[in-house]
Parts: C-alpha cells; structure tokens; sequence
C-alpha cells in the first residue's frame, strides 16, 4: 500500500505543479492566433480568442467569408501575418495589437481586453464593415427600421429605395 501511495504521489504532484505553472498567452500571440483561425475559416476557434460581445461579428465574418471565390480564400490562407507594434494600457487590461497583412497590403489594428485573466480579441461591427453607423443609444434595429417600406407596391412589400 505504501508502494501505491508513493507512486501516486510521485505522479501527481508533479503533474499538478507543471499545470500550474502554465504561461498565459501574451497579446501579440492572441492577435495572431486569432488571425490564423480567421485566415483557415475556422470561425469557431477564432471565437474562443474572442470576447463574448464579438460573437456576433464573428458570425457575420463568417458569413462574408462563406460568399468568397476560392481565389480570394486562397490568398487570404497564403498571407503573411506579422505583428508590427504592440501596446499595452497602464491598467494593464488593454492593449492593441497592429498586424500587418500581405493579403491585404495594410497594417490592421486589433483591440483586446482581459477577460477573467486572458486576453480576448475584441471586436465591433465598425472593425469589419467600414461604413457601419451604429444606431443612437436605445434605438431598437430591425428589418422593418432598417429597410423602409414603399408603399407604392402591392402589400407594402419592402424594398430598399434608391437616394
């Protein structure tokens, strides 16, 4: 029975210690392995670098990603992805990562936070679609606020109208 308990001992103590002693991933390396999931399409190991706000733009990257041709998929999948400057706030619970994208020749920059310990992409609708206005505070978006209606077809079907 000592026997068993020495060996357990040595066994677990060890394997305990090491999985403490694990190394939390800095940002530059978040960043990039959030890039690299986006890069391969993998959308749902992209989300586990993000924050649980930026679900949702992930989901609709993943949507634009799905409407690429494969000659667009496939330079995205060959760019060269570098960080190029990293800076963290005094806090210490935000920093920017700036990555440099072959594919697209530009530096894009990616916002993070610390979210229970670890640092998370965080990402807003303004990041993907440039043009993005967000609506007044408290205003509720939906199809029938987003598109008006024309009156002038039958049913009131909606149809977005030229300006």
């Amino acid at each position: 029975m000592t026997n068993i308990r020495r060996f357990l001992f040595l066994a677990v103590i060890p394997t305990l210690l090491l999985s403490s002693c694990k190394k939390k991933a800095t940002p530059d390396e978040v960043a990039l392995a959030f890039m690299h999931a986006i890069q391969d399409s993998n959308f749902d190991k992209a989300r586990d670098y993000a924050t649980k706000e930026s679900q949702q733009v992930i989901q609709l990257y993943s949507f634009f990603d799905a409407r690429r041709n494969e000659a667009e998929r496939e330079k995205i999948k060959n760019a060269q992805i570098k960080v190029v400057k990293t800076e963290e706030s005094e806090s210490g619970d935000k920093a920017s990562v700036t990555i440099l994208n072959s594919s697209a020749h530009q530096e894009e920059i990616l916002q993070l936070v610390k979210e229970s310990g670890q640092w998370k992409i965080s990402l807003t609708f303004e990041s993907i679609i440039p043009n993005y206005i967000p609506p007044p505070d408290g205003a509720i978006m939906d199809s029938a606020t987003a598109v008006p209606v024309d009156t002038t077809l039958p049913g009131g079907a909606n149809v977005p109208q030229a300006q």
